[in-house]
Parts: structure tokens; C-alpha cells; sequence
């Protein structure tokens, strides 16, 4: 007995010393091979995540069991053919270089269905779309007049009249439509037989509430008309280098609360304005002459050399944006100005971290919050990536699934790019009607939009419904690291 259980102890004892030190280094990420000479070679890993998840994972000539996400282990240094293929989804493949030691981390990959699921909205047929930015509402243009406008409400998929029944102003034909993000009032300009009307409607109302407010612009149409809130007390509007306040309460008009004007902007309650390279500032309700100076120096007469106009859009409490008159687009973070001309239009996350911009033949993201480079010789700041630069006539763009993706549209289609993937070709999803808006909504994961043969107005299912953005815990951080010892 006593032999046996010497046995025994010895065999367990030369198994514990053979196999502790295999344990550990494949724990180490190490794996026997006879392909190298030490026989011990250093692995990679790959860390895939799918939306939808469950979706089988091919690395190489090898097809594992597990599905997304999952992290496959143990690679040797090489390259690979990374697939994803789900059934009734468009494939997904990418190249990938794995080296020892580090991870390759593939995280909120879309996988797009073969077919979208499209549903009609409303059978009718429209002209145009215009979203009200950064609030739930879409105006549909069926016809010339406003009585042939209509308000989607996207949250509840309700329609309705842009106008009250009855409104004397139905037959007015519709010349202009400002809108100021996040606020449910807007401001229409109309011409109707009796001459130039601008009528402010609150969209948020049960029913229809239109008030003329025509009397208030007796200079004329303006170039620009800005508030702050979905209850404005007062309207602001440029008429060239000169800027009007208009008390809405006491329906009164201040002409010259600002002269010789570049650009202004809202914020908080006060009017910041460029004056000629100056920034001042004033509060809405204060008294013309009562500006005061924000900031001036030589760097500013540098920015903002010549004559042109701008736009001043403070994205959040320490991000403005400037978007001149020929397209150019600065910022008040370093390096300033990002792009010398031709910025059409630009559109930022929901948390104002990224912005989206696009020049007829491409379209880019600006990251405010990129990762600090190393010390550099000289420092840099943020750059833009360009997803796309083979664009015939780009005119607006949105940010998809947590801003990894850009929806823009290019003459009557629209594609999806992955943003810092730039050599990957864009994915074509829909036709839409010429010249005509689109908007996606991240909260319901739709785009809606006309399409293209009889202008009736449909949702395209581009997230699974019921998404959050919560996020998934990776046991990877974001970008290729070191992840083993």
C-alpha cells in the first residue's frame, strides 16, 4: 500500500510540474508551437462586438463557436481575415495585423440587414423635410403654402397641420423657415397678398398656436433671427452689420441694440457678438451701448481677417463654433480654424464631444475630446478625419450608434461610413427624393426620409429596436494596447 501511494505522490507530483508551468504561461498568453525555435510562442487576441450580437466570428481558414462579443485568444503573430457573418445581415471582414502581446479590439460593429425594413409613414406626397433642430419635430413640405405644411412628432409617430383650421394665413406661400436647436418655437416668413409675413408658432401645443408678428419687421426680411428658449421673450435679427431686439411681450422692437456686427450668438441669457476682431458681450434684456469687451488681441484680427460674416454656435459651455460666410469653420479650441472654406453645415453629438461637418465632396468628424498625443515639438489640438472624400454634392450628415457611425447623404442616397476607417467604402442604404432633407433619430434608431418615386414620407430601421447606449463592459480599453504581461 505504502508502495502504491508512493506512486501515486510521484505521479501527481510530475504531472503538478509539467503542466503549472504550461498553465501559467498560457495564462501569460503563451502557447506551445513547434513553429518556433524556443517551442513557446507569445499570442494576440481579437475582441469582437455585433449589433445585433450572437453572430458567428471567422478569424483566418478557422470558424469558432464562440459569437459576438467574444474575445478569441491565443493568435499567433500574423495577418488575418477577420468575418463576421450573420444570416440576413450584409457581411462584415476586415483585415487585421495581431502581434504578440497586444489586443485588436473591434467594438459596436453594425451589422446592416440585407433588407431594410422600411414602413410608410404617411401616404402622401411631399416636397421637402426640414427637422427642427435637437427637439422632436420634423416639418413635412407638401406644397407651396402653409396651409400644405405639416409637424411630425417622432417620438409618438403623431401628425399634424402646421397651422390652426381656419388660419386667414393658409394660402400664404412659404418663403423661409428659422429654427433654433432645442427649441419648439419657430419663426415663418410668408408672402401673402397683403405683403411679407412672419408668423412665430410653438410646436409643442396641443393644437396649433400661430402669432403674426409682422410688425416687428418693418426693416425688412433679415438674414439671421435667433432666441433662446421654447418661450422666447425676445427675437434677435440681423439685418446686415446691425442687430434688432424684439420684445415679444411687449411687442416692440429695439433697432441698433448691436452695430457693426460680424456674427453673434446666444448663450445663457446674454448676446456675444464679433465686432469687427472683437468679441463682446451684453445681456438680452440690457440697454443698446451697454456692451462689454470679452476679448481682443492680434490672433483675433488673424482669425478673423477681412469683412466676412459668421455664424456663432456655442455647442456647450466652453465650445463655440464659427462658420463663416464662404465656409469657413473655426472653434475656440486650438488650433482655431480647422478648415478654410466650404463647410456647408456641420452637426454635433448628443454630448457636443464631436462634430460632424461636410463640404460638397466630403464630409468629417472633429473629436474635441481625442486623446492627448505624446509631447510633441508643437502641440496640435484636435484634427478633423475625413470618413469620406469622393462626394458628388454632400448635404447633411448625423451621427449613428454612439457616434461611431456618420449617415450622410450624397445627391439622392444615403450611406453609412464607419468613422476612422476612412479606406473602407461607405455602405449605400436608400434612395431619397431630390434635393429633399432627411433626419435620423438615435433614440428611436430610424432615419426617416421622403423616398424618391412618389415623395411619401417612411422610416428605415437602422438600430434594432429597443438599443441602449449604455454601453457594454469590455475587458479591452478602446485602440490596440497592451493587455498581457
Amino acid at each position: 500500500m505504502k508502495i502504491l501511494r508512493k506512486i501515486l505522490f510521484y505521479l501527481f507530483l510530475t504531472a503538478y510540474l509539467i503542466l503549472c508551468p504550461l498553465i501559467i504561461l498560457y495564462a501569460l498568453g503563451y502557447i506551445f508551437t513547434p513553429k518556433v525555435e524556443e517551442g513557446f510562442a507569445k499570442t494576440g487576441l481579437v475582441h469582437i462586438e455585433t449589433l445585433p450580437a450572437s453572430a458567428p466570428i471567422s478569424i483566418g481558414n478557422r470558424r469558432y463557436t464562440e459569437k459576438t462579443p467574444a474575445t478569441i485568444r491565443n493568435l499567433l503573430s500574423g495577418r488575418y481575415d477577420v468575418k463576421v457573418l450573420l444570416p440576413r445581415y450584409r457581411p462584415w471582414e476586415r483585415k487585421v495585423e495581431v502581434e504578440p502581446g497586444k489586443a485588436v479590439n473591434f467594438e459596436k460593429i453594425l451589422l446592416m440587414p440585407q433588407k431594410l425594413k422600411i414602413q410608410t409613414l404617411i401616404a402622401s406626397t411631399f416636397q421637402d423635410l426640414w427637422p427642427v433642430p435637437k427637439t422632436r419635430y420634423l416639418v413635412l413640405k407638401g406644397g407651396e403654402t402653409l396651409g400644405d405644411l405639416k409637424i411630425f412628432e417622432w417620438r409618438n409617430g403623431t401628425v399634424r397641420s402646421m397651422l390652426p383650421e381656419g388660419s386667414p394665413f393658409m394660402a400664404a406661400r412659404c418663403v423661409r423657415i428659422f429654427t433654433v436647436k432645442g427649441s419648439s418655437f419657430v419663426l415663418i416668413q410668408a408672402k401673402a397678398p397683403s405683403g411679407m409675413k412672419f408668423l412665430g408658432c410653438q410646436l409643442d401645443k396641443d393644437k396649433p398656436e400661430v402669432e403674426d408678428l409682422s410688425v416687428l419687421f418693418e426693416k425688412g426680411e433679415p438674414q439671421e433671427v435667433l432666441w433662446e428658449g421654447s418661450r422666447p421673450d425676445y427675437l434677435f435679427a440681423r439685418y446686415g452689420q446691425d442687430l434688432s431686439r424684439f420684445d415679444l411681450e411687449k411687442m416692440s422692437a429695439l433697432p441698433d441694440f448691436l452695430t457693426k456686427i460680424r456674427g453673434f450668438g446666444l448663450f445663457k441669457g446674454k448676446v456675444y457678438a464679433l465686432c469687427g476682431s472683437l468679441i463682446v458681450r451684453l445681456g438680452s434684456n440690457a440697454k443698446r451701448g451697454e456692451e462689454a469687451l470679452v476679448e481682443k488681441g492680434i490672433f483675433l484680427e488673424n482669425l478673423f481677417r477681412g469683412d466676412e460674416k459668421y455664424q456663432i454656435d456655442f455647442i456647450s459651455n466652453n465650445k463655440i463654433c464659427f462658420l463663416g460666410e464662404r465656409g469657413e469653420f473655426f472653434s475656440n479650441v486650438l488650433p482655431y480654424r480647422f478648415v478654410d472654406g466650404g463647410v456647408s453645415g456641420y452637426q454635433t453629438d448628443s454630448d457636443s464631444r464631436k462634430v460632424a461637418l461636410w463640404q460638397k465632396e466630403r464630409v468629417g468628424v472633429l473629436d474635441f475630446e481625442r486623446p492627448e498625443h505624446k509631447k510633441e515639438f508643437f502641440e496640435r489640438g484636435p484634427e478633423i478625419d475625413w470618413v469620406f472624400e469622393k462626394g458628388k454634392s454632400i448635404r447633411q450628415a448625423y451621427f449613428v450608434y454612439d457616434a461611431a457611425y456618420l449617415l450622410f447623404c450624397d445627391e439622392d442616397k444615403i450611406f453609412l461610413a464607419r468613422v476612422g476607417e476612412r479606406d473602407i467604402p461607405p455602405e449605400k442604404l436608400v434612395r431619397v427624393r431630390e434635393q429633399s432633407g432627411f433626419f435620423y433619430s438615435e433614440k428611436t434608431g430610424k432615419l426617416y426620409y421622403l423616398e424618391p418615386s412618389r415623395g411619401e414620407f417612411v422610416a428605415a430601421d437602422i438600430l434594432p429596436e429597443g438599443i441602449t447606449f449604455s454601453g457594454v463592459i469590455s475587458e479591452l480599453e478602446k485602440g490596440t494596447q497592451e493587455v498581457l504581461p
